[in-house]
């Protein structure tokens, strides 16, 4: 579906992020952490670039999907806000919003990975932010 730096329509994006935060999900659940983000690259690549505000909702998504892949990478560090059962949790809730096409409404989901909002965010979250916006 996704070539390697094929740009897809906000909707086509979109019903892919649903996707594979749902199956990320379940293979996390089932206890196959491993396959977390597998689709990742090829989902962010796709991405068309830029700020506009009708990308912001995936752009939360995808740095959400990071930060999951960086927590799993890490070893689920202790001192995270985001316990390791919670993740699929929330990439449910993300891939729930998305699919309705509404904005994500978890407050803990947007506090943390919305750089939109919270511009003091910083590390892998600014570092993605700013790929995504580049053009």
């Amino acid at each position: 579906m996704m070539g390697p730096t094929s740009a897809l329509t906000y909707s086509m994006v979109r019903d892919a992020l649903v996707l594979h935060l749902r199956e990320d999900a379940a293979a996390h659940e089932a206890g196959r952490v491993d396959a977390v983000g597998r689709r990742f690259d090829a989902v962010e690549r796709s991405l068309p670039r830029g700020s506009g505000p009708e990308f912001r909702k995936l752009h939360v998504a995808l740095t959400f999907w990071d930060g999951w892949i960086d927590a799993r990478n890490a070893g689920w560090p202790s001192s995270i806000d985001i316990a390791l059962a919670e993740w699929p949790v929330l990439a449910r809730g993300i891939a729930s919003d998305l699919a309705a096409d509404r904005e994500i409404s978890d407050p803990r989901v947007l506090a943390r990975f919305d750089v939109g909002a919270n511009p003091s965010l910083g590390g892998r979250v600014q570092t993605l932010a700013a790929r995504l916006r580049a053009v």
